[in-house]
């Protein structure tokens, strides 16, 4: 099984390491041993955690999981992921919880299973995830040479010599150790400088010494400016910088070019087929791939592309080792280092906030399209979580004063807290998410515009799925008052607000407030929305469960027979709503609770 992001492929000319792998492999069970891959930027650590992950796969082993672990909402994601794997009940439990029983799992029955923590950065913010005891392994990887303090370091240095040879031999069909060697040397000896450096030499037929004089003369300043402390590895970023050319020569229609453009601002986990097919299909590549040529991107008539040519486009660009593949190609990633090399070159060129508005609209067009119907698309939902919470983390402090991409990116991530909300069993992503956002909204537009409105009921909602009714209680009470004065006592998203904090009070035990708050939403939503609304019927029936659970069964079961006979003509007989509220007809037999 996988986590939300499975294993890579081994790219073309994958050197295995077998003596890292082996080191990995030495301790396999007894106590839970915890693997640090440490080095720098593009020396292969997570193809190695993925080709070990590969022979564990290959031996049989009974769980094999692959989390992202960028950041903690994406650590989260990935354990409840997993625990939906191994087959762990999650309904109704927040993330937290969940991680708390896959790691507790792990402890007590993790013989052969493996689960690797890639990209970590907050090595503190880990640990609270990983095993403690028991037979389970895992493996992390990490630039953060603090990170060995987790358990026993393996550290991933650049190439050897003799793998470096074998590497460019079998990349480019080269029989030139002289000239290989060179070349190798150049690039310090880095796998993913090497990479690049391969793909154009075999791609353009060069001899090595061909190559190393272009990418001599390829001055990186001419493109972007280096950030003090931080250099790039050296001559990766002129190899990528060649590699990008090459590419776009090689490519004259610029798809290719244009998702990379658009992959660079979206998540380091990657992007799926279907997210890509997507852009394509609703015009947006084509814009990236204009605005890529000096032009400002999204026109009147943007070309429509087939899911064909984007994936012929990501076929190329995995053959320039700009690209790799999941485990099954659902999932195209690009490294880390590419990715941030092209926002910058598109920073350096003045094209980065029109790049970002593209990929804005692409994620604003497909939440649009997908909360529709959320339960039939909740893979890409949670993907578009992801999505969005990267574009957010990579335009911050780069869109000079876009007003309204910043307010796009709002709405986004927005979006994103209502994305969980509904699909209601990770709300400590939610509460993640929505806690800094009610706050930028209340600095931004104020305590009391309708969009700060939302942002506070949403984050209340989270509160209430992960349990904190206290919190979840006081936010919606703050609410409720606010937008009965700002918009009004008979506003719709006042009604709302009635609605939810009776919920939070029926949860709570307080069946005296609730009761009469859920029947003031009823006569409400009556008269504004509708006997007929599905917001009414919802409210009818919260309220017939409460009148239920308060002991006052004619009234409960007058109002439930109402509310499925209406549903029944709204909806039809077998719309899911309807069924469950005949069930709960039926099942409880509206008999006094204990």
């Amino acid at each position: 099984m996988g986590g939300p992001r499975e294993p890579v492929g081994g790219p073309p000319a994958f050197q295995f390491r077998e003596d890292l792998v082996a080191e990995l492999g030495a301790r396999r069970s007894g106590v839970s041993v915890v693997y640090a891959l440490t080095g720098m930027r593009g020396v292969g650590k997570t193809q190695l955690a993925a080709a070990y992950a590969r022979s564990c796969i290959a031996e049989g082993w009974r769980v094999v999981a692959w989390v992202d672990a960028g950041d903690t909402a994406s650590i989260l994601a990935g354990l409840v992921a997993t625990a939906a794997g191994i087959g762990i009940r999650t309904q109704g439990t927040d993330a937290s919880t969940v991680a708390g029983m896959v790691r507790h799992w792990l402890e007590t029955d993790g013989q052969d299973c493996l689960i690797v923590f890639d990209n970590v950065i907050d090595i503190d913010g880990l640990r609270p995830f990983l095993p403690a005891a028991g037979a389970a392994q895992v493996v992390i990887t990490s630039t953060r040479q603090a990170v060995g303090n987790l358990g026993p370091a393996v550290a991933v240095d650049v190439f050897t010599e003799t793998e470096a040879l074998a590497f460019l031999a079998a990349r480019t069909g080269l029989d030139d150790d002289t000239g290989a060697r060179e070349l190798a040397a150049e690039m310090g000896w880095l796998p993913l400088g090497l990479a690049q450096a391969a793909a154009v030499v075999a791609q353009q037929r060069l001899a090595y010494d061909t190559y190393l004089e272009r990418l001599r003369a390829v001055r990186l300043s001419d493109y972007l400016e280096r950030v003090e402390g931080d250099p790039y590895p050296r001559r990766v970023a002129e190899a990528a910088v060649l590699s990008l050319e090459a590419a776009e020569t090689a490519d004259p229609s610029g798809v290719g070019c244009g998702i990379v453009d658009l992959m660079a601002i979206l998540s380091s986990s990657g992007v799926s087929r279907a997210v890509l097919h997507s852009a394509a299909a609703m015009g947006i590549l084509s814009a990236a791939i204009e605005l890529g040529r000096g032009g400002k991107g999204r026109g009147a008539e943007p070309d429509v592309m087939s899911a064909e040519q984007a994936d012929a486009a990501i076929g190329r660009l995995a053959e320039w080792s700009l690209v790799t593949f999941s485990r099954d190609t659902s999932v195209i990633s690009a490294h880390r280092l590419i990715m941030r090399m092209v926002r910058e070159l598109r920073m350096a060129d003045g094209t980065f906030t029109r790049l970002a508005a593209l990929g804005a609209d692409l994620l604003v067009n497909l939440s649009d399209v997908v909360g529709l119907r959320i339960w039939e698309h909740a893979s890409i939902a949670w993907e578009l979580v992801g999505q969005i919470t990267a574009l957010h983390e990579h335009t911050a402090g780069h869109l000079g004063d876009s007003v309204a991409m910043a307010q796009t990116i709002r709405y986004l991530r927005l979006r994103t807290v209502w994305l969980v909300n509904t699909l209601a069993d990770r709300p400590a992503v939610a509460i993640s998410i929505g806690s800094p956002l009610v706050a930028e909204y209340e600095q931004v537009l104020g305590a009391d515009h309708p969009d700060t409105l939302v942002a506070r009921n949403s984050l209340a909602t989270a509160y209430q799925e992960a349990g904190r009714l206290q919190e979840a209680t006081l936010l919606f009470e703050r609410t409720l008052a606010d937008r009965g004065r700002v918009l009004g006592t008979d506003h719709p998203m006042t009604l709302t607000s009635r609605n939810n904090l009776a919920g939070a009070y029926r949860e709570a035990g307080r069946l005296d407030e609730a009761i009469p708050l859920y029947e003031a939403a009823l006569a409400g939503r009556e008269r504004i929305l509708g006997s007929d609304d599905p917001e009414t019927l919802a409210t009818r029936s919260n309220l017939a469960m409460t009148y239920h659970q308060a002991g006052r069964q004619d009234q409960a079961i007058a109002l439930l027979k109402r509310t499925v006979a209406d549903s029944e003509r709204v909806f039809g007989a077998d719309h899911p709503r309807t069924l469950t509220l005949r069930n709960n007809l039926a099942a409880h037999t509206w008999k006094p609770a204990d």
